[in-house]
C-alpha cells in the first residue's frame, strides 16, 4: 500500500475530515488533500505528528514507495506564507464538545435527582413510635384524626368566646 492510500485510510479509520486533520497538524486542508492525492509528500516532522495521532510506528508510513520519489518537500501555499511548524505533541484537544458533554450529564443526572417519586398509596401503613407505645396509622387515618382535632379545636374557641 502507498503513502497516499494509507494516510487516507488512517484519516478515514478515525473518523477524521481533511479540516479536523489540519487543524490537528497545523497545516492547511489543501496539504492534507496533497498528500492523499500523492502530489506532495509529508515532511518528517508531520510524518511524526501522524505517527503520534493514529499510533502508527513512523516506518509503518515508508512501507511503501511514492509516486512521486523526487518530492521530498511540501509544496508551499500559494499565497506565500509558510504555516508554522507543528509543536511537539501538536495533536489539539477539542474540549468544547468534552465540555457540553459533562454539563448535560450533570443536569441530567441533577433532574433525575429532583424527579417525584410518586404518590404514596393510601394503604401504607405508617408505623409511629410516641411516648405511650407504637402505633400503626394509615395516611387516611392521620387525616381523619387531623379533621377530627380541627373541628375541637374550633369548638373549644367558639365555647370560649360565648360567655
Amino acid at each position: 500500500m502507498d503513502l497516499k492510500t494509507k494516510l487516507s485510510e488512517l484519516r478515514k479509520d478515525r473518523r477524521l475530515t481533511q479540516q479536523e486533520l489540519a487543524e490537528a497538524l497545523n497545516v492547511s486542508r489543501q496539504t492534507v488533500s496533497r498528500w492523499e492525492v500523492g502530489t506532495v509528500v509529508p515532511t518528517l516532522d508531520n510524518l511524526m505528528c501522524l505517527s503520534r495521532l493514529y499510533g502508527v510506528p513512523l516506518d509503518g508510513f515508508m512501507e511503501g514507495k511514492s509516486q512521486n520519489p523526487g518530492a521530498l518537500e511540501e509544496v508551499q501555499p500559494e499565497d506565500g506564507e509558510e504555516p508554522p511548524a507543528p509543536a511537539a505533541g501538536a495533536v489539539k484537544v477539542r474540549l468544547l464538545p468534552v465540555l457540553l458533554a459533562v454539563l448535560l450529564l450533570g443536569a441530567g443526572i441533577l433532574i433525575g435527582m429532583n424527579l417525584p417519586r410518586g404518590e404514596v398509596p393510601q394503604n401504607v401503613r405508617v408505623d409511629v413510635n410516641g411516648p405511650v407505645g407504637r402505633l400503626e396509622r394509615t395516611p387516611t387515618d392521620i387525616e381523619d384524626e387531623l379533621e377530627w382535632l380541627e373541628t375541637a379545636v374550633k369548638d373549644l374557641q367558639e365555647d370560649k368566646e360565648l360567655p
